[in-house]
């Protein structure tokens, strides 16, 4: 009876353990808390623009949350270097070492691009502007790149934008 009693704690004593694990793991935010607004956002303008990458909305989304980046920025690279994809050859429509590059699947270019835009020598610590000049030398590339991240939205934070103002209760309604 002594052993059934020790062996019923020590169930319990586990069980116990893994139910407070279970409900902190709960407690954690979600990962991708704005991708709901940013992916329709730009699922939208990757549709209207015929893109065949349409379906890795979500995919550059999450890269640029991952690696501190403007969430525009790779579709934004991808339209003026492949046309969204339409120009595609081996998943490389970023164009990336001059269209050498070749990458077994889209998200794994998407990936290989975002890391190396954060923490490449080339690109490392510098704001937008430096980046796009590392990336691109051509004059004119940084205008042509930040004009279609802002086609694809005119906000970094979509969200600020997508909520109607509440009506004001002071003024009459009518």
């Amino acid at each position: 009876m002594k052993y059934l009693y020790s062996g019923l704690v020590l169930a319990a004593g586990v069980l116990g353990a893994a139910a407070a694990t279970a409900n902190v793991d709960s407690d954690k935010p979600p990962t991708h808390q704005k991708s709901d607004i940013r992916e329709a956002i730009l699922r939208r303008f990757l549709r209207e623009s015929h893109s065949p990458v349409e379906s890795y909305a979500e995919t550059f989304i999450v890269e640029a949350d991952a690696h501190h980046l403007d969430w525009r920025l790779l579709p934004s690279l991808a339209v003026i270097e492949s046309g969204a994809g339409q120009r595609n050859r081996r998943n490389n429509f970023f164009g990336w070492a001059n269209g050498d590059s070749r990458f077994s699947t889209a998200t794994e270019a998407i990936h290989h691009v975002a890391e190396a835009l954060e923490g490449a020598r080339a690109y490392k610590n510098k704001d937008l502007a430096g980046k796009l000049a590392a990336y691109n030398r051509t004059p004119g590339y940084h205008r042509a790149v930040t004009r279609v991240m802002e086609r694809i939205s005119p906000s970094a934070e979509p969200e600020r934008f997508s909520a109607e103002k509440p009506s004001d209760p002071a003024k009459p309604r009518g």
